[in-house]
Formats: structure tokens, sequence, C-alpha cells
């Protein structure tokens, strides 16, 4: 009698069933059970001060059981506080985790495994409102069975409180995977455009591609060639290693505010001019890294600029504006791009320090010295993990409060996660609904801790799927691999060059994917109106006609 009423899809059965009889593997994430299973990490090694209170009537959805937290001190270590459900039993699969909360302060959800490295699988970021919310995250649990995928919840990240209820894990099915599948084709029609050359009639015009319009670059470790001979062999061998792979680069260091100004009025600029000189002699554009990082490590947080209290921020906003009108001003026309900020997400002390109006500031006095300039945000885990509501969150602020921003970086340290093109999708569908371009600015596979661990296979196929994947997305303008030779890699056996200058098959894949597959080679005869015409990639052409040739541009 239902069914003869109503109309009812298999899709929305399915959904139906996967919606209302999805199993949670969770025990006790309501708390209904009391505490049991419930702990509060607070890292010995510069705690936090805080108040929990677990398991109490009244503090849950709906006045159920739940937690509350007060954060009164943040941690030495913006990850040295963790609010820890119960640990749970998991196959190898696709899991969906999702909980209630309330408060006025970000927290990151994370999936890890077990001793002895405690590897991240996935991660996700919110900000949290004072009204009950529920908030997701999809995440493949990559081992199999008890305590060796946990869920973790970093609340160190700002002072403030909140209030938690309903924490789930259910196991999903597989993912869609048509939208990788259609990859070839969108990459032909984003990518490819129709070329025509004037001629003779009945003329042959041979086409060649010789740079795309797409930038794909790298991060360079430059240094100056001085008469040594070994050293200036493995230095040309490098800059010529660097012109076979790629069109654009960024410095990965010199341009750091610590390593560019290490003392106050002690400029670099002659480590930095290398950059500069390589850039304009093989027509690459240039990436400046990075105008402000707050990072407390590699001894950055003894830099003059660094401000250790609250009375020291008005001197910070006076170096910091010196530091953008000085060296803006200085490359104005050397940089296409900068990293305004980097890691503001992850690396807050500055913000929890003197405030996030510095964020903004930074942002426009860099437009105002430099308007030619596209000024980009930087952070990690925005794509290759799952922390990209936050980042949507901080940008759109931005862009409501009308502050010059005009691009996305997102960093793609994968570590030691899978390269999941259905949730890269899903991530950079999300920064890309807020109309900015989208630039991958920090691209490797490997741990910096354990190093690269996968085969090499492995890693050339990682490559191989996340490039067909971001150059077959819409808003992705742009792609940087943070290096690509051992020597010069922060990840020990990251690069996609041994350190004896043997090519891995990354660099072999992704050479080919470039210059044999992603690319245009073809002859076309003129018309009657003498007019020959192609479909090829966007970029810079050679065109031969009767043996003549000359160069255009096509974007």
């Amino acid at each position: 009698m239902f069914l003869s009423r109503f109309k009812i899809s298999a899709a929305a059965v399915l959904l139906f069933a996967a919606t209302n009889f999805a199993q949670n593997v969770l025990s006790n994430g309501n708390m209904e059970y009391g505490d049991g299973g419930w702990y509060l990490w607070n890292n010995p090694d510069g705690p936090a001060k805080v108040e929990l209170k677990l398991a109490e009537p009244g503090l849950g959805f709906d006045g159920s059981q739940g937690a509350k937290l007060v954060v009164k001190e943040l941690p030495k270590i913006w990850w040295g506080l963790q609010l820890q459900p119960p640990k749970f039993l998991a196959d190898s699969a696709y899991y969906k985790l999702t909980f209630k909360a309330k408060g006025n302060m970000p927290i990151n959800a994370v999936v890890q495994g077990g001793a002895p490295d405690y590897r991240q699988k996935e991660s996700a970021s919110f900000e949290l409102t004072d009204k009950w919310q529920t908030y997701s995250m999809t995440f493949l649990a990559d081992q199999k069975g008890y305590g060796v995928n946990n869920v973790t919840f970093h609340v160190g990240l700002k002072k403030g409180w909140l209030q938690m209820d309903d924490v789930a894990i259910e196991k999903l099915g597989s993912l869609n995977s048509d939208w990788y599948a259609a990859a070839d084709s969108r990459i032909d029609s984003l990518r490819k455009t129709k070329i025509t050359v004037k001629a003779n009639p009945d003329e042959q015009v041979h086409f060649k591609l010789t740079k795309h319009a797409f930038p794909f670059g790298t991060a360079l470790a430059l240094y100056k060639i001085e008469g040594n001979s070994k050293q200036d062999s493995i230095e040309k061998w490098f800059r010529s290693a660097a012109k076979k792979y790629f069109w654009y680069g960024v410095p990965e260091n010199q341009f750091k505010w610590p390593e560019y100004e290490p003392k106050k009025g002690k400029l670099k600029k002659e480590e930095l001019q290398e950059y500069i000189s390589f850039a304009e002699k093989n027509k690459w554009k240039l990436r400046g890294h990075a105008i402000m990082w707050g990072i407390q490590q590699y001894n950055y947080d003894k830099h003059f600029s660094n401000p250790t209290s609250p009375k020291e921020c008005k001197d910070f906003g006076k170096y910091l504006k010196l530091r953008i009108e000085r060296d803006l001003k200085e490359y104005k026309g050397k940089f296409a791009e900068y990293d305004v900020w980097n890691e503001p997400l992850h690396e807050a002390y500055t913000f929890n320090m003197c405030g996030w109006n510095w964020l903004d500031s930074a942002f426009i006095w860099a437009h105002q010295v430099d308007p030619t300039a596209k000024l980009f945000i930087n952070d990690y885990n925005v794509v290759a993990a799952g922390e990209t509501d936050r980042y949507v969150t901080l940008i759109q602020g931005m862009l409501k409060r009308k502050i010059p921003i005009h691009g996305i970086g997102v960093q793609c340290h994968f570590g030691l996660r899978p390269v999941v093109p259905e949730l890269i999708h899903e991530r950079l569908d999300k920064l890309a609904a807020l109309g900015l371009p989208i630039e991958v600015t920090e691209l490797d596979f490997g741990d910096w801790q354990v190093g690269m661990n996968d085969p090499e296979e492995v890693q050339a196929e990682k490559y191989e799927t996340f490039l067909r994947t971001v150059f077959s997305h819409p808003a992705v303008s742009g792609v940087l691999l943070w290096g690509f030779w051992d020597n010069h890699h922060w990840i020990k056996n990251g690069g996609i060059i041994a350190s004896d200058g043997r090519e891995k098959p990354a660099a072999k894949t992704i050479y080919n994917l470039w210059h044999k597959t992603w690319t245009t080679d073809t002859t076309a005869t003129a018309n009657a109106d003498g007019i020959a015409e192609i479909r090829g990639f966007k970029g810079v052409y050679e065109i031969t006609i009767d043996g003549k040739k000359q160069f255009i541009g096509v974007e």
C-alpha cells in the first residue's frame, strides 16, 4: 500500500539505507555511559591551562550528557591539547566522522594511527559558533584493527570554550570515481583552445608548443657559481635539470623574512639575486615566499620582529610594514606573486599574541606597494587533508572586508596519505566557490620524519594521479613541487631525482605528461582563405611556415 502511493527511486532507497542503517563503530561517543574511554591529553612539555567537564547532563545537545572544555592558557605547541573519544575497531575502508559542537574557538578533528609514529591519516578544521552544528569528515582507515585508527580533537589553537556531543563514526561504501575518470576530457576542454595562423592557401604550417601557459614549477635552492670546479659542475647540472622539467619557480628559503634579513637592516640581497637572475634569464615566472610566517621554530622565534609579549605588538606592526614597503618596492616586477602570509591556520602565534588585524594589514600594504603582484594566502592540509572548511571561512571574511587577496595557496604536503581524487575534488570545489584562483604551492610525498617510504613506482603513480586531478580542475592555476632533487629536499629521498642524478620513475612520468601527453606538435594546411587552424594546449608556440620560424603566445 505504501509503495502504491509513493514512487521511490533505487538511488533514494540506497541513500535512505545508508543514512538510517549505517552502523556507528564508535562506542560512547554521546557520553550516555559516562566518561569511559574519553581522555584529555595535555602535553606535559608546555601544558595548557584548561577546565574540562565530561559526561555531565545539560552539556550535550538538547540537554543530554556531553563535554565542556574551557582553554584559559594555550599549550606551548598548538597540537599539545587533545580531547580524545574512545578508540574504535576499523576495517581498511572509508569512514565518515560526525559530531555536534558549539563554542567560540577553532578545532581540528584528526584521525591518526597508533604507536610508534602516531601517523596522521586525515584531518579537518572547523571554526565553531555559539550554536550547535553538526560537523563531518570523510577519511580512509588504511590500517585494520582496534586502536590503530584513533580520533582526536586538537583544541589548543585558541583560548575559548567549546561543548561537544554525539561523536559517531560510520563505514561508507566506495567513493564515486566518475569525476576522475573524466579527467582527460576536462583537460582537453579547459587547457586547449583554437589556434589560427595566417599563411598562403594550401601552405603547410607547423605548430609546436614550447612552453605551457599553465605554470608548473619547483622550489629552488641556488648557489652562486664561483669557480670551484666540482661545486660549479653540480650547480650547473641542478639548474639544467630544473629547466628540463619546470618553467616556474620559487626561492625555497631566501625570501623568508628571517633568512633575508637575519639581523635588523642586514639584507641578503646577493643571495636572492641568484634567483632573480635565473628567472630572468630563462623567462620564468617567480613567486615570493613568504612575506610573513609566524612559525616559532628554526630560530625564527629569535628574529628581531617576533613579538614575545603584547607590549611588543606595536613594534611588530612597524617592522612588518617596513618589510613590505621596502622589499616589495625593491622587487616590483621581479616577483609576479607573493605568499603574503604563510600558514595562518597552523602557525597562529602572532595572531594569538597581537590579533588577527595584522593579516588584513599585510595584504593592504602589499597591494599599495605593488598593485601588479598577485597576493596569495598559503596553508597546508587544506587539500592534501580535509582542513578546508576553516580555510574557506578565513578567506570569506577577508573577501567580505574587501581585502586585496588574489589567490589561494594550497601546499599539498601529502606526507604518507594516499592520493584520493574524489576527496581532492571535493576540497577544491569548496575553495573554488570563493571565486579565486587556486595554486598548488608546495607539492611532495613522504613524511618529514620518516622520509619517502613508498616504492619509487608508487611515488610516480601518486604524482600522475594528483597532476591529472588538479590539471583537470578549472580553478587550479598552477603547480609547484617543493623541490625535485634528493640532495636539496626537506624529505629524505623525497625528490623525483635521486642524489646521484638518476631520474626516478616520477621524474620520467612528470616529463612525459607535460612533453608527450599534454603537448601539441602538429601540422595544418592553410585553407583557401590562407588560415591554418588547430586546437592545442595554451602556451608559447613555435610556428614554422616555409622554413621560417616565429613565436606566438596563446592564452
